[in-house]
């Protein structure tokens, strides 16, 4: 009896003391559970950068600004007045008139500017201007043709004779048979020497020109 109740006491005993240690490796699980496992991993708070979104390149086409519509008034442009071009003064005119004596001379009968040669003379030296024109009327002309010519016997301007200067604008010769006409020029007066009958070679006289 006393046998059994030592087994009975030993038996709670082992029993108490089973359950006591259950209860310390309920403990001892649970810690070593608690310290086995990891903390929770903290999720890293990630504070976003906004990527800015780049705006899009918008190419600006410029609107062309209308010009204003301007009304001009036309100026009206002057008609320009044509300026006359002036005429050329005609050149002084000397009359004279010459005749012959003979077959052997010339003599001045009129010399309206009393600058071309005496009335007085024979054969005179005849002056002429550079510039004037010279109207000469030849009484004599049926028989003596006048003529002016250069030392070498050139015919600068003849009554019967192609002279050098008759073709000459400048010179103006005319010949209308009794009277001639002519303007005495700087290339004419250059070459004068004398003046001449081209049928009697007496009747010839120096001629000059101022």
């Amino acid at each position: 009896m006393e046998r059994t109740r030592r087994t009975i006491l030993y038996a709670a005993v082992a029993a108490l003391a089973g359950l006591a240690g259950c209860s310390a490796d309920d403990q001892s699980t649970t810690t070593d559970a608690g310290s086995n496992t990891p903390p929770p991993t903290e999720t890293p708070t990630t504070t976003e950068t906004a990527t800015p979104t780049a705006a899009p390149t918008t190419t600006e086409t410029a609107t062309p600004t209308a010009a204003p519509t301007t009304t001009e008034t036309a100026t009206p442009t002057a008609t320009p007045t044509a300026t006359p071009t002036p005429t050329a003064a005609p050149p002084d005119e000397v009359t004279l008139r010459i005749d012959s004596e003979g077959i052997s001379a010339w003599v001045v009968v009129n010399d309206e500017s009393e600058s071309v040669a005496p009335t007085d003379k024979r054969n005179p030296t005849m002056t002429f201007e550079v510039g004037t024109q010279y109207v000469i009327d030849n009484d004599a002309r049926s028989a003596h043709p006048f003529a002016l010519r250069r030392s070498d016997d050139t015919p600068l301007l003849s009554q019967s004779a192609d002279g050098e200067f008759e073709d000459s604008d400048a010179v103006d010769w005319r010949d209308d048979g009794d009277t001639l006409a002519f303007t005495m020029t700087a290339d004419l007066a250059a070459g004068l020497d004398y003046y001449i009958c081209t049928v009697h070679p007496s009747m010839r006289g120096d001629a000059t020109t101022g």
